[in-house]
């Protein structure tokens, strides 16, 4: 029974185009959205913060905050957020990815594992709380990264983030700004990331 479940959302790096038209062919305007921009950024953030609980990794940072971006379905007055977090890879990409596979199918996801038969493999999925997630354990520099991104809702995205940006200016922490690196600092957390990796590498050899 486990292999079955297991077999039906694993790609092989061969069909990795299937994939991509699967998760870019989902309908980004809803008739009626059911959500505001600012409660889908919500939802987004939400989601990788709990999904970066599932799995024993730690050091979890952002590169910079959620941002509304234009609506791929409908970009002039359309908008969906995007939020990500990076850290350290961990020592069993394949048992990380599968726990975050099964912890979104929890949540009504349609998942997919690409690249199972990797040392790095990565997982996609899309519906449930947001319009699609990724979780990638061969990001940049030794990282793994999850990302969300928000289904579309009325409005301008530049609007939202000059909004956003404003609060920010007067003190207001919106979500996701908690674990925001600055963007000088985002080299020198990769660096550290790499660093983390090969030490843990070479403890392996001895």
């Amino acid at each position: 029974m486990v292999g079955k479940k297991v077999a039906r959302r694993i790609f092989t790096a061969g069909a990795a185009g299937v994939l991509l038209l699967y998760l870019s062919g989902c309908d980004t305007k809803p008739e009626e959205p059911e959500l505001t921009a600012r409660e889908g950024r919500d939802k987004a953030v939400q989601l990788v913060e709990d999904t970066s609980k599932e799995i024993d990794v730690t050091g979890w940072w952002a590169r910079g905050p959620a941002y509304a971006g234009p609506c791929e379905g409908d970009p002039d007055s359309s908008s969906q957020y995007s939020y990500a977090y990076w850290a350290p890879e961990g020592e069993n990409p394949h048992a990380d990815a599968e726990k975050i596979a099964e912890y979104w199918e929890s949540l009504g996801m349609s998942v997919y594992i690409e690249g199972a038969e990797k040392a790095h493999p990565g997982v996609f999925a899309a519906g449930g709380p947001v319009l699609r997630a990724s979780f990638d354990t061969g990001a940049a520099e030794r990282s793994y990264r999850i990302g969300a991104i928000a289904p579309c809702s009325p409005g301008a995205y530049h609007l939202f983030n000059e909004e956003d940006d404003a609060a920010r200016e007067l003190g207001e922490l919106l979500p996701g700004d908690d674990v925001m690196v600055p963007e000088a600092e985002v080299g020198e957390k990769f660096e550290e990331h790499r660093r983390i990796a090969e030490e843990a590498d070479r403890a392996k050899d001895k």
